[in-house]
Parts: structure tokens; sequence; C-alpha cells
């Protein structure tokens, strides 16, 4: 019977519906009961024939299975989507994560648990809203789904809507009763992870829907989420309609200009001063209440300068992209504080820079900079000495001296 199991899997996975018949024709009841419950184990998937029929969309092999054969539509397995490894789903939520609307509607008709749960407490609607599919959504919360059901972590199906970008599921989500304030067990709102992502359409919506500036585990708001991953336009429009105190403001803008400056992605040195320009004016606005800066310590790693903290200073080093760079990495740790996980990556990446034009100096100075800090936040620092030593090892090829007690190493 094993290796007919193996047959009637294959049927299932590939909508041969006529060849599976005829595979399970003329066994006995607990013979077939075996076949259609026998779990098989391929390419990291553990699945049972109705499993892979729904997570392929077969919605006739599936029909033969409920209708004919009453397999048990709460059969869970092991199935990939994304390049996840998703534990205890069923047919309905593999249905719904692949967005085969026949294949849910009949498994609901045979009273599928529209609220079956994975090991990790994701719903089939939670997999429908991953994958951006509003019409099994909307069919979904028809049929009793419990919008309010969240993840392991707390996020709910409106986070990940957000996150995705998928604009007409979030406002359907939040038509229905979806708190736009509910907070992952990270802190993180819906607003979070749209700002981050960069979602206009869906910011805009969510601050309708009355979205609050609130801070994360981590001390960050939507505002410096956006700022921080260079999402401009949605900096902009927060900075438009959030109420936020002339600090946060100025603070943002800097933060964003701050991180054009070293991100490699997102690298653009005019939009760097132009946000720079824009946040100094605005703590200048005012000659009789200047909103001063709380600078930190000069750090050698920085070129042992302090931030400019007047128009004329910052007017003085716009054509220096050194300098500009390092104002950048000043600002970033003021704003973000020195024990923010983010801080240290735009250190690392401008260091790589350095390392790529043979400045093995400069290079070493931010990268011991950045494994402090890194340190500091108990963090693992594996990769950062794997870089020292990749960096040494270029150094010696290209005959370049490396002194075993540089005076950079106490910066």
């Amino acid at each position: 019977m094993e290796s007919l199991s193996g047959y009637v899997y294959k049927a299932a996975s590939e909508g041969r519906v006529l060849t599976l018949a005829a595979l399970l024709h003329n066994h006995s009841e607990p013979e077939v009961r075996y076949l259609l419950n026998y779990v098989t184990q391929v390419a990291g998937q553990r699945s049972t024939p109705l499993i892979i029929a729904a997570r392929n969309g077969h919605d006739k092999v599936v029909r033969l299975l409920v209708d004919h054969y009453k397999v048990d539509t709460e059969q869970t397995g092991t199935v990939r989507f994304d390049g996840y490894v998703i534990d205890g789903a069923t047919a309905l939520w593999c249905a719904a994560g692949a967005g085969h609307f026949e294949v849910v509607r009949l498994l609901l008709t045979h009273r599928a648990n529209v609220n079956h749960t994975t090991v990790t407490n994701s719903t089939p609607l939670r997999a429908a809203c991953f994958d951006g599919r509003l019409d099994i959504v909307r069919y979904l919360v028809e049929h009793d789904a419990d919008i309010r059901i969240t993840n392991k972590y707390n996020n709910t199906c409106l986070m990940i809507a957000a996150y995705k970008g998928h604009a007409d599921v979030v406002k359907f989500l939040l038509e229905r009763g979806a708190d736009p304030n509910a907070k992952a067990h990270c802190g993180a709102t819906a607003l979070h992870f749209a700002a981050e992502a960069g979602h206009l359409e869906i910011v805009t919506e969510l601050v309708r829907c009355q979205a609050g500036m609130v801070v994360n585990g981590h001390g960050m708001t939507p505002l410096k989420v956006a700022a921080e991953s260079c999402k401009a336009d949605v900096v902009e429009l927060l900075l438009a309609h959030a109420d936020c105190d002339p600090r946060s403001r100025i603070e943002a803008l800097e933060l964003l200009g701050a991180s054009f400056a070293n991100d490699r992605e997102n690298y653009d040195i005019q939009r760097t001063y132009h946000y720079l320009h824009m946040a100094m004016t605005e703590r200048h606005r005012d000659p009789d209440n200047v909103v001063a800066k709380e600078l930190l310590p000069a750090i050698e790693a920085y070129g042992g300068r302090a931030e400019c903290r007047t128009l004329p200073e910052l007017e003085a080093i716009r054509a220096d992209r050194d300098a500009l760079h390092m104002e950048g990495l000043m600002i970033r740790e003021r704003v973000l504080g020195s024990d923010n996980i983010d801080v240290s990556h735009p250190i690392i990446y401008r260091g790589a820079v350095y390392a790529d034009n043979m400045e093995f100096e400069h290079c070493i100075k931010l990268w011991l900079h950045a494994l402090r800090l890194r340190q500091k936040g108990n963090r693992n620092t594996h990769k950062d000495l794997l870089r020292f030593a990749q960096v040494f090892s270029q150094m010696v090829h290209l005959k370049e001296r490396v002194v075993a007690s540089p005076p950079w190493s106490r910066c």
C-alpha cells in the first residue's frame, strides 16, 4: 500500500482526477482511508493528497476527495510558501495562501474550519492577506473568519497586508473594524510596517483612520521608521498630517537626509543636503527660540569634527561629499541613539566604500566604531570580526602596512 500511496499523491498533486479515482477504485474502506491520510514527504513538504491538491489549486480533485471520500478537511501538513516553511497548515490555509478561490469556496462549503491556525497561529485569512487576494479575504470574512486573530508575534492581518502593500485589502479590513493601533510584540503597528515599506496609499488610509504616531520597542515612531528607510514621500505625508512637536519634525528631516547619505540602495547626496538644509532652517526659524541640537561628543571615526549647528556651517560643506557622509553618520547616531540596531549598518557600508577605494585607515576606524556599538548592544559580532579579517587579508595582499596597535584602535 505504501508504494501505491506515492501514485495517489502524484495524481492529486498534478490534478489528474480520473487517474486518482482509478487508483482508489476496488480498494476497501480502510485501504482508501490509509491512502488518503498518508503523509508524503517531497522537497521539504509533508502533505496528504487533499493538502497538496488544495495547495496546487486542483478543485476537481478536492471535490472528489471531500464529496465522495469524505476526507477530513482539518488534516494538517507542512508546506512551503514564498520561502517560508509553514507547519500545521490545512487545505484551506494552503488554498487561501495560494490564491485558489474555487478551492476555498469548496472547502468552506464542506464545513472546513475557517479559523484553523497553523503552529505559529496563522489563519487562512492571514494567508490570503499576505497574498493580497481581496476576493478570498472578503469571502473568508463573510464566512466568519476572525480578523482579530494574531499570529504568535501578535502580528495582525492588517499589519501583514499593510507591509505587503495590498491597499485594497487594508481598506477592507479597516472597514470591517480592524484596529489600526493594535501592536505586535515588538511594539510596531500597521503604520510602522506600511511606513517602512513606503506604501504611501496605505499610510494615507491608516492616517485617515486615526492610526497613531506611537513608539515601537526600538523607540521608533512610524515617522522615524520612514525617515530611516529613506521613504521621503511617506515622511512628507506624515509631517503634513501627523501631530508632531517641532523637535520631532526637525529630527525626522535630519534623519531622512542623513540616511540618504549612507544608504547603498537609496544613496542621493543632493537629497541629503536638501533635507539637512530644510531641518536646519526649521531649527532657526525663530531666532529668539532656536531648537538647539543635543550634540554627541566628537568621535574620531567620524573625523573628530562636530555636527553643523548653523546654516552657514552646513552651507560650508555643501560641496564636500565626505563631510556630508560623516555628518549623516553623526546625525543618525544622535537621532536614533547609539544602541539602536540600525545605527551600525550605514557605518559599515561607508567603511566598505573606503576599503574599495583602498582608504583602509578610514575604513578600519569606522568598522571599529561600529563594532563597539554592536558590542554595547550585546549583538553578535561574528560577521564584524570576519569583515576585519577580510580587509586585513586584502591589505596584506596589496602589501599595505598593517599596524599591530594603531592609534585609531582607541577611537
